[in-house]
C-alpha cells in the first residue's frame, strides 16, 4: 500500500515539474514574440515625389487609417490584449503601458488630426489618388455582434511603383467614430511589393494598432473577421480581429477593446495611396463573399442595406463600381 501511495506521489511530483516546464516555454514564446521585429511599414520617406503628400514629415509611415509618426503606431503580438485602460497585457501576463502619442496623424486628405482629436487643414493632399474609393457600407440601428467575410487575394499591380492598397471590412462607431477594428489584407504596406495580412484597430488617443503580419500571395483565400468574445447580449471589452490566410493556415490576430458600441458596418472597402494610373491597381474585380453580420443578440442581419461611395470626381478614372447581394459586395475598378 505504501508503495502504491509512494508512486502516486512521484507521479504527481513528475506531474507538476513537467506543468511548471510547460508553462515556462509558453512564458518564453510570449517574450519572444514580443520582442521580435515587426516588418517596417511604407515610410513617406520612400515615396516619389509626386506622390508625397505635402506637410507631412518623411519618417511618418502609411497605415490604413492615414499617415502616422512611427512613435504612435504599436504592434499588439499574437496572445497579446489591447486594454481599455491604455494598457497592453501581454501573453505572458506582464501588463504594460501602450506607447504614448504625442504627435499628430494626417488622414489621407491631409487633414492633421492632434491627439486630442482636434482637426486642421494644415498638409496638402498627394496629387495622385489617395482615399477610399469604395465601400459597402451601412449604419445599424443596432450594436454590432460580429462580421466575417471572405475574398480571394488578386494578381499584383502589373504596374508596381510606391502605391498602397487596402482590402477589409470592418466596424466602426456613429455618430462619433472611435475606433475601426479591421482585418487588412494590403499591398506594398510594408514596402515590400507583396501582399500581407494584419489585424487593426485605430485611433483611440492618436494611436494605431495591429497585429504581427502574415504573408498572402495572389490566389490564397482571406477570411476576416472582427467579433465581440462575450455572450449574446452583453455590450463587451473584449473583441478579436481575425485576418486569416485559410491558405496557408496563418492567422493575424488582434485582441482588443472596441472603445464604444459598433454599428457602422464595412462589407468590403478598397482603400488607395498613390495610385495614378489605372495599371495600378491590383488586378480585379474584387469580391467579398459570404458576408455575414450579426448584432450583439448574435441574429444575423438577413438584408444588410449595403451604399456604396460616389466615385465619379476621383482621377484616374478607372471604370469603378460596386454591385452588392445580402451576402457579397463586389468592387469594380
Amino acid at each position: 500500500m505504501k508503495r502504491f501511495a509512494s508512486l502516486g506521489k512521484a507521479t504527481a511530483r513528475v506531474g507538476a515539474i513537467v506543468a511548471m516546464l510547460v508553462f515556462a516555454a509558453a512564458v518564453q514564446a510570449a517574450d519572444q514574440r514580443a520582442s521580435a521585429p515587426t516588418p517596417e511599414l511604407t515610410r513617406v520617406g520612400s515615396m516619389s515625389t509626386q506622390a508625397k503628400p505635402s506637410g507631412v514629415p518623411d519618417d511618418y509611415v502609411v497605415t490604413p487609417n492615414g499617415y502616422f509618426s512611427p512613435d504612435c503606431v504599436a504592434t499588439i503580438h499574437q496572445g497579446d490584449e489591447l486594454q481599455a485602460s491604455g494598457l497592453i497585457r501581454r501573453a505572458s501576463g506582464v501588463s504594460e503601458k501602450a506607447p504614448a502619442c504625442g504627435k499628430a496623424n494626417f488622414s489621407l486628405q491631409g487633414e492633421r488630426i492632434e491627439p486630442n482629436g482636434r482637426r486642421s487643414l494644415t498638409a496638402t493632399p498627394p496629387p495622385e489618388q489617395s482615399g477610399w474609393v469604395q465601400a459597402a457600407n451601412y449604419s445599424s440601428s443596432k450594436p454590432i455582434g460580429r462580421i466575417v467575410a471572405t475574398w480571394t487575394v488578386p494578381t499584383a499591380p502589373s504596374t508596381k511603383d510606391d502605391q498602397v492598397i487596402y482590402f477589409f471590412p470592418g466596424l466602426e462607431q456613429l455618430p462619433t467614430v472611435q475606433s475601426i477594428l479591421q482585418p487588412v489584407l494590403g499591398w506594398n504596406g510594408y514596402g515590400d511589393k507583396a501582399w500581407t495580412l494584419a489585424s487593426w484597430n485605430c485611433c483611440v488617443d492618436g494611436t494605431t494598432f495591429h497585429s504581427d503580419p502574415v504573408a498572402a500571395k495572389a490566389g490564397d483565400v482571406v477570411v476576416g473577421d472582427t467579433y465581440s468574445t462575450c455572450a449574446a447580449g452583453q455590450a463587451c471589452s473584449t473583441w478579436k480581429i481575425d485576418s486569416r490566410n485559410t491558405t496557408t493556415g496563418q492567422t493575424s490576430s488582434l485582441t482588443t477593446n472596441p472603445y464604444a458600441d459598433l454599428t457602422w458596418v464595412f462589407g468590403g472597402v478598397l482603400e488607395v495611396y498613390n495610385v495614378s494610373t489605372c495599371g495600378e491597381y491590383p488586378g480585379g474585380p474584387i469580391t467579398f463573399r459570404n458576408i455575414q453580420v450579426y448584432d450583439r443578440n448574435n441574429t444575423r442581419v438577413s438584408n444588410p442595406p449595403w451604399q456604396g461611395s460616389d466615385t465619379s470626381g476621383i482621377d484616374p478614372q478607372c471604370n469603378y463600381g460596386l454591385s452588392t447581394t445580402a451576402t457579397s459586395a463586389t468592387i469594380s475598378y
